[in-house]
């Protein structure tokens, strides 16, 4: 267990759980650190810090939507929280399953998988 292949088995498994269910996405970025020296943490942290990210980015923008037009589309802040509710328990339901193991986030992976290299490089 452990030594130069990364981290043991179970604290891969407590990390990847922890990047996706953490205060979502600074949990995502804290793990991306944590678990620089385990290249499926990484990977992990690095996939939910994009996914995420990206759901604060949208979220913030429907609020701005929502404030611009005095409250017409206030019913967007709300829809999406539910929508990243929705990922963000797949995402820790995904990552209970992977056992430390890459998650395989359905649709949004491969929409991101792009970006996960260049987030994985900040932790070096």
């Amino acid at each position: 267990m452990g030594g130069m292949s990364g981290a043991p088995a179970g604290n891969k498994n407590l990390y990847t759980i922890l990047a996706w269910a953490l205060f979502p996405p600074i949990g995502s970025l804290i793990f991306l650190f944590v678990g620089k020296d385990d290249p499926d943490v990484k990977n992990n942290a690095a996939q939910a810090f994009v996914i995420h990210g990206a759901s604060l980015i949208v979220y913030l923008i429907v609020w701005v939507l929502a404030a611009v037009t005095a409250g017409i589309l206030f019913f967007l802040p709300l829809l999406w929280w539910l929508v990243w509710f929705v990922i963000w328990v797949v995402g820790l339901i995904l990552a209970l399953q992977a056992g430390g193991r890459r998650v395989n986030f359905p649709v949004l992976g491969p929409m991101v998988a792009s970006y996960v290299p260049a987030v994985e490089g900040w932790a070096k």
